[in-house]
Order: structure tokens, then sequence, then C-alpha cells
């Protein structure tokens, strides 16, 4: 009986290992990442001061927030290119997450026989 049970747990083991082992495997090659991109976006100058004309704080306020716009449409053009990346890794790590669970089932519930 012992033996049975111990062959049980051996071939559960196994074949959890071998599920574990296949969810790791990659479907297809991964694809060689591209370098990171940098923005484009024109930093504005010098803070003018207290002596500067109106015209002159006015036109560094409007390219202050030229360059703050570039950056937030940067940041949401390269946060929407990595959306699918991201939703595919999280389904991948659920799916590798599912069969541990289930690998580890298996295992307790020939423990307890």
């Amino acid at each position: 009986m012992r033996s049975v049970m111990v062959s049980m747990l051996a071939a559960v083991a196994l074949g959890g290992a071998a599920l574990a082992a296949s969810a790791q495997q990659p479907a297809a090659p991964a694809a060689v990442a591209a370098p990171a991109l940098k923005h484009a976006c024109a930093k504005p100058g010098e803070f003018p001061g207290n002596l500067a004309s109106d015209n002159q704080r006015r036109a560094w306020q409007k390219s202050y927030v030229d360059y703050t716009d570039c950056l937030k449409k940067f940041i949401n053009d390269e946060q929407a290119l990595a959306e699918p990346h991201v939703k595919a890794s999280n389904d991948a790590i659920n799916e590798y997450n599912a069969g541990v669970k289930a690998y580890n089932a298996e295992v307790e519930k020939a423990k307890g026989n």
C-alpha cells in the first residue's frame, strides 16, 4: 500500500513538474526589444527671474507649458503602446499561477490518500 502511494505521489509530482515547465516555455521566440525612445520635447531655458520683463516671463511660462504638455503626450503615447504587452504578460502570469495552484492541489490530494 505504501509503495503504491509513493508511486502515485511521484507520478503526480512529475506530472506537475512537467506542467510547470511547459508553462514556462515561451509560445514563440521572444522578440528583440527595440531601444527605448527619448522624447523630443524642447526644455525651456532658465527662469527669467525677478528682473525680467512681463513679456519674458510670459514667454518662459508658455515654453514651460508647451514642454510639460509635450512630455504628457509622450508618456501617454508610450503607455498606449506598452498596454497590449503588459496585458499579455499579466495574462501569462495568471495562467502560470493557475497551473501552479492546480499542481499544488494535486500534490495535496495525493498526500491525503
